[in-house]
């Protein structure tokens, strides 16, 4: 009897990077892949492209969501394996309850998000931004800027990105405070930073870093209490996610000059609408959910997303977020 094979399904390969990538051929060899190009329209598209799956390597999980609709429509469905950390985009309690395994990508892209953090804080300390639009259009003014040594940067969430973080802001001759949801002292300490209250870190960080997970609790973390304790004049950069930060809060703040500017990854809406006040402002620079999107790190998630199906179709199963499911 011919043994059937299984199918994989990638439903969101926008940029084509899993359909060029060579480690696929090692996917290939051990089931049937069914890439899509292009990010599909709606949650009827999703489910069209999924429903005969028995894993589902989702590229894009900020874009491509999987609720319990689509899970349920899923009659085979054994693996839904994110390329990225956060799984907060996928029902994992109805994954958990039909015996469908949830994987994610951890670390894949730590050094490239933490270098874009940084980023962030050259540009809007030099305010770069301003600077390029004044030679642009021939009014050559220049703006006045500050150094970061010597500055206080607060890093809100202890996790590998902040880590690698933290390292770099301490070789820029920076001061580094840290709070996390337990706070562990030893556990800052290793990291080569100091464990302070909230509000303690709000009150003096020139430069305020978001590295929190989003969940019920953290939605809206930065809420406009938190954000008037900030320092003011103090910078506020978010690669982690936009649900974390109030975002009429933060415009009110930034249009009252309580916050000198921010530096964004992520929002509240992706992609960001046009008509968003944050658009308005010259003060702050935003990428489109990039701080991943480095030729290294991209690599990374890839090679790591493609172990995680390969181990799991041969029963040695990695990076599994609800082992109850196993």
């Amino acid at each position: 009897m011919t043994q059937v094979r299984p199918v994989v399904v990638i439903p969101d390969d926008i940029n084509g990077a899993y359909a060029a990538a060579a480690s696929l051929s090692r996917l290939r060899d051990l089931a049937e892949v069914n890439i899509h190009p292009t990010r599909p329209i709606d949650e009827a598209e999703l489910t069209n492209r999924v429903r005969e799956a028995d894993v589902i390597l989702s590229f894009r999980p900020a874009f491509t969501r999987f609720p319990s609709a689509i899970i349920n429509a899923c009659h085979r469905l054994k693996l839904i394996c994110i390329s990225g950390t956060g799984v907060e985009d996928v029902d994992v309690a109805q994954a958990s309850s039909k015996g469908i395994a949830v994987a994610n990508v951890v670390g894949s892209a730590n050094q490239s998000v933490a270098e874009l953090c940084v980023a962030f804080m050259f540009s809007l300390a030099r305010r770069l931004s301003e600077q390029d639009a004044s030679v642009r259009t021939g009014t050559w003014h220049g703006s006045s800027g500050f150094e970061l040594s010597g500055k206080t940067l607060g890093v809100l969430g202890l996790g590998g990105i902040s880590r690698e973080l933290i390292r770099m802001a301490r070789g820029l001759g920076m001061n580094v405070i840290s709070w996390s949801r337990n706070n562990d002292s030893a556990r800052a300490h290793e990291a080569g930073t100091e464990a302070v209250s909230l509000e303690n870190l709000l009150q003096r960080s020139d430069i305020v870093s978001l590295h929190l997970r989003l969940n019920a609790e953290t939605h809206s973390f930065l809420n406009a209490s938190r954000i008037a304790h900030m320092k003011p004049g103090a910078l506020l950069i978010n690669t982690a996610r936009g649900g974390l930060v109030d975002e009429s809060a933060l415009v009110a703040a930034l249009q009252s000059g309580h916050l000198s500017g921010a530096g964004l990854d992520v929002f509240a809406v992706e992609p960001l609408p046009t008509d968003s006040p944050l658009n308005t402002f010259t003060n702050v620079v935003m990428t489109p959910v990039s701080g991943w999107n480095t030729r290294e790190s991209s690599q990374r998630m890839i090679d790591i997303s493609i172990d995680n199906v390969v181990g799991f179709l041969t029963k040695n199963p990695q990076n599994i977020v609800n082992k109850e499911a196993l």
